[in-house]
């Protein structure tokens, strides 16, 4: 009888270091694979947090640009990001096919610089604003564009309004607060006019989101130079344009 009891005691022991084996490691293989996916759930979160707050942002600067409001401010949580400018590049310019005796005046915008408003939430992604568009990335993946800029492309007019920030004061600010963004407009200025025998249409844009621009004129019907989800620059044209209309509305924005 002992042995048998001595046997039956064993046996419990073993089956309990098995039983104890298996839980941690279901709980090793849970934590391993389940906090990776809840960090890029929250991640993920915060730069959706941040693009809604970029579209609101975004119609501010409409109502400044555009409405002819005198000034907007725009709140954003910033959650242990940064708010800063970027760089972009937007030059439009037209081309006569045949040529017309003004084909060569007035026919390019030049490099208009942007200086697009953005959010940077570390490796969770990035949310920038760029002359009425919203544009973001998450962690490594491609940048698009969620918010589309007020183009007008219809079948022979196109009026284009691109949008200058000028920072003033500080250019960076970052941390656990709340940010304000306080935009107000200063100018206005007709850059590129043509109302004459049809054109072709070109945007030439430099930008870290050049992909995304070109996805987006293509969707417009303009057809664009071949790019990639790395390219920097991308060039595209719209043929058979009779009326054109360019305008730069520069705003001031400033963090506060």
């Amino acid at each position: 009888m002992p042995l048998q009891g001595d046997s039956r005691g064993v046996s419990d022991v073993l089956g309990f270091v098995l039983v104890f084996g298996l839980v941690v490691a279901s709980v090793g293989t849970v934590y391993a694979f389940g906090v990776g996916e809840l960090r890029d759930a929250r991640d993920y979160e915060r730069v959706n947090n941040a693009e809604r707050a970029f579209e609101v942002f975004a119609d501010n600067v409409d109502d400044v640009a555009r409405r002819g409001a005198p000034s907007r401010g725009t709140e954003l949580k910033l959650a242990d990001s940064t708010l800063g400018y970027g760089e972009t590049t937007v030059n439009v310019s037209l081309d006569a096919t045949p040529a017309t005796p003004a084909a060569n005046a007035n026919n390019s915008t030049g490099a208009v610089s942007l200086s697009p408003v953005v959010m940077t939430l570390g490796d969770a992604g990035e949310v920038r604003y760029a002359t009425g568009a919203v544009l973001r990335t998450d962690g490594d993946g491609p940048p698009r564009m969620v918010h589309e800029p007020d183009f007008v492309f219809d079948e022979d007019r196109v009026v284009v309004q691109l949008v200058r920030s000028v920072p003033q004061g500080t250019t960076q600010v970052g941390g656990e607060r709340i940010a304000r963004i306080r935009t107000v407009e200063t100018s206005r200025t007709t850059l590129l006019t043509r109302t004459d025998a049809s054109v072709t249409l070109r945007f030439n844009v430099s930008s870290p989101y050049a992909p995304a621009w070109g996805d987006y004129f293509e969707s417009e019907g303009f057809s664009c130079d071949a790019y990639t989800d790395s390219s920097t620059e991308v060039s595209c044209s719209l043929d058979d344009v009779s009326r054109v209309s360019v305008v730069r509305a520069t705003v001031q924005t400033a963090f506060e």
